[in-house]
């Protein structure tokens, strides 16, 4: 190595030029090996028009879980911060109080999250092979996802919520994702993964009620498009529901040197206009957009040119689509796996040098609250999760529902203990 640099000057550059180039293409190799992998393993059954949901949810994953896992889930709260600029939307939740309050955001948000990403992470058909079909008598070996849809089918049902407005939402959760990998991604997203994202959350739209959804991604697009110009129109419920929101989301961003004020901004300038105008948020400075579209362009060129893949188990997902253990008492309580905003629900009870960086954030005001039982510390259960109001109701109920989306029973440790001995395993 001494001998190297001693070198001329020009052999030393010549040599690390070499390294720099082997890199970038062991990157390049690297990088794309999964989108290969998959479209090798499905593009022909796609062709034919039979991927199953399950399957098109194995495409999703490539690009949600691994490739572009927090440009995605960005994509996907977007999605819902979206539907905030219909006023029919905003007022629902402006008169629940579930988002029309800063003490209720944060909870709202991440029970949102948590049940959007189990069906979205874990496997529709309940089975980790996704051409596995559900059988009658036997269970599920992983319900996580129907359990989460029944839940959500259940709190919905406590609110008056039209077709449309379900239908928009759905086709945001489609479309969206699309969209910010085209304009922001290191890639993006080929016609089968555009489709795969199309029959996997029209599977979903089903399996929640939903009628009319279109036939077709392009149709769907059309009719997205349509609903927009007709419905998203400026409201005083759309300004509060999205400031609230906006407020969570930057909650970390210090106000020092007009850091928040920055990020406030940021939201307003990556949004498009008409859900800005609708929102009744301030238009940006050209210079704010320039900046935007310049923070979000190095992401992309980092990812595609210098940063390696992740590895397989080095996933980035909101939960963990990983079959948890259940505890010494039978029980299954998870976690989310993201980072908290302004108060820490579901996350455990820190110790140690955990306690202290805990704490030292809330002093800096990056977080508003320690985790504690009042935070629910000891993590979730799917058929609990929701608002404070109804957290014990339709516990049975939810299991029948996720059981008929199944088309299979589903047992302990899934089922609560209490709730097997009480309608038995084979309930179904």
């Amino acid at each position: 190595m001494e001998r190297l640099f001693h070198r001329d000057p020009a052999t030393v550059g010549a040599a690390l030029s070499s390294l720099f180039v082997a890199y970038i293409c062991l990157v390049r190799a690297l990088r794309w090996r999964r989108f290969h992998d998959i479209h090798r393993k499905y593009e022909a059954k796609w062709k034919e028009g039979k991927l199953t949901p399950a399957e098109a949810q194995r495409i999703t994953l490539v690009s949600s879980m691994y490739d572009m896992p927090l440009l995605l889930n960005k994509a996907l709260s977007f999605a819902l911060f979206k539907t905030y600029a219909i006023p029919t939307i905003s007022k629902l939740l402006l008169a629940t109080k579930e988002l029309g309050s800063a003490k209720n955001v944060a909870r709202r948000y991440a029970d949102t999250e948590i049940l959007i990403a189990t069906w979205a992470g874990c496997p529709i058909n309940g089975f980790n092979d996704p051409t596995v079909q559900a059988d009658p008598n036997a269970p599920a070996e992983d319900p996580r996802a129907c359990i989460a849809l029944a839940r959500t089918n259940f709190l919905h049902s406590k609110y008056k919520i039209s077709n449309d407005d379900y239908l928009y939402t759905l086709a945001l959760f489609v479309l969206e994702p699309i969209q910010w990998t085209d304009l922001y991604g290191w890639r993006r997203l080929s016609p089968m993964e555009q489709d795969a994202f199309f029959i996997f959350w029209r599977d979903i739209g089903g399996k929640m009620g939903i009628t009319d959804i279109p036939e077709t991604l392009q149709d769907m697009k059309a009719w997205s498009k349509a609903y927009e110009e007709k419905s998203m129109v400026p409201a005083e419920s759309n300004r509060i529901v999205s400031g609230f929101t906006i407020g969570e989301l930057i909650y970390a961003v210090p106000r020092k040197f007009g850091l928040k004020s920055f990020a406030e901004r940021f939201v307003a300038a990556v949004v498009e206009p008409r859900v800005r105008i609708a929102m009744m948020l301030p238009e940006q400075p050209r210079l704010i957009h320039w900046m935007a579209n310049g923070l979000l362009s190095v992401n992309w060129i980092v990812q595609r040119w210098v940063r390696l893949p992740r590895g397989d188990s080095n996933f980035w997902f909101s939960i963990d689509p990983r079959l948890p253990k259940p505890d010494k008492h039978g029980d299954i309580r998870m976690r989310p796996t993201s980072e908290y905003r302004s108060t820490p629900w579901y996350k455990p009870e820190p110790t140690g040098i955990s306690y202290a960086l805990n704490k030292l954030a809330v002093m800096l005001g990056l977080y508003a609250k320690m985790p504690g039982p009042q935070f629910k510390s000891s993590g979730y259960r799917l058929e609990e999760v929701g608002p404070q109001l109804y957290e014990g109701d339709g516990i049975e109920e939810v299991f029948r529902a996720a059981e008929n989306l199944q088309g299979c029973p589903i047992a302990a440790p899934w089922r609560p203990l209490s709730l097997s001995a009480k309608t038995g395993t084979n309930a179904f």
